[in-house]
């Protein structure tokens, strides 16, 4: 009785094998062929300041608007409306930009949100907004704020009155 026993533990024992084997086989069969290979990725578009390299996305400045947000000017890659928002880190706090295209330009993308400190060195990455896939990113500081200018209303002019 023992003996058979034995025999049967040990042909479930080859047989779980063989099923564990040939699975995992299938399973790295597969993961290797989902993984896309090297000629079929595109490479991770840099974020940092524009230049004459004319590469884009790239960011043009930061200045702050009339509401005391920090406005990141960015030149994007097309005309058509922005389909990403801006995710700024801070050691480890996260701030999220909103972008909208700028009015009367071709490739103007204004993000705006919390006000960051000028000087340190910041996190930046664009992100799509519908799947929230990184898009590009960047590490650098913001070299400066423009102030946002005040709107001044033309004061009246007093009349003059000359009697005679």
């Amino acid at each position: 009785m023992n003996r058979n026993r034995l025999i049967v533990g040990l042909v479930i024992l080859v047989v779980f094998m063989i099923l564990s084997i040939s699975g995992s086989v299938v399973l790295l069969r597969e993961w290797n062929r989902r993984q896309a290979y090297v000629s079929q990725r595109t490479p991770l578009l840099s974020l940092d300041y524009c230049s004459s390299r004319q590469v884009k996305p790239c960011v043009l400045s930061f200045n702050l608007d009339s509401d005391g947000n920090m406005l990141i000017n960015i030149r994007a890659a097309s005309s058509a409306p922005p389909n990403f928002y801006i995710k700024v880190r801070q050691e480890e706090e996260e701030s999220i930009y909103k972008c909208q295209r700028v009015k009367g330009t071709s490739t103007g993308v204004a993000c705006s949100g919390r006000v960051m400190p000028p000087g340190e060195i910041l996190q930046f990455l664009m992100l799509s907004k519908d799947e929230d896939i990184l898009l590009a990113e960047g590490s650098f500081p913001i070299i400066g704020l423009a102030l946002a200018t005040p709107e001044i209303a033309p004061t009246p002019t007093p009349r003059i009155h000359h009697y005679r």
